[in-house]
C-alpha cells in the first residue's frame, strides 16, 4: 500500500482540534500523545486510538488546514484522510 516511491501525507485531526492537518508521519509509526510536524510547520498531538467497534470522533471532520492543503498541492503529494 505504501511503496517507497509514493509521497503521501495523512490528514489527521490532532487531539483537541476541529480541523485536519497534513503530516508525513505514517499512522502506526507514532504513538498517542506524540507531537508530529505538519506541512504548515505546526505541531499537533496524535489522538488516542478509538476502541474497537466505535467510530472515531474525528470521522465527521472534513475541514482541512488551508496552509497544509496549499503545501500538499504545491509538492504534488497524495493525500489520505486518517482517523485513529
Amino acid at each position: 500500500m505504501f511503496g517507497p516511491d509514493r509521497h503521501d501525507v495523512f490528514w489527521i485531526v490532532g487531539s483537541g482540534l476541529k480541523l485536519r492537518h497534513a503530516t508525513k508521519m505514517r499512522p502506526g509509526a507514532v504513538y498517542s500523545g506524540q507531537q508530529v510536524p505538519t506541512l504548515c510547520d505546526d505541531l499537533i498531538k496524535v489522538p488516542q486510538a478509538t476502541p474497537s467497534g466505535r467510530e472515531p470522533n474525528s470521522k465527521s471532520v472534513t475541514e482541512r488546514c488551508p496552509q497544509c492543503a496549499e503545501e500538499a498541492d504545491r509538492r504534488g503529494l497524495s493525500t489520505i484522510s486518517w482517523d485513529f
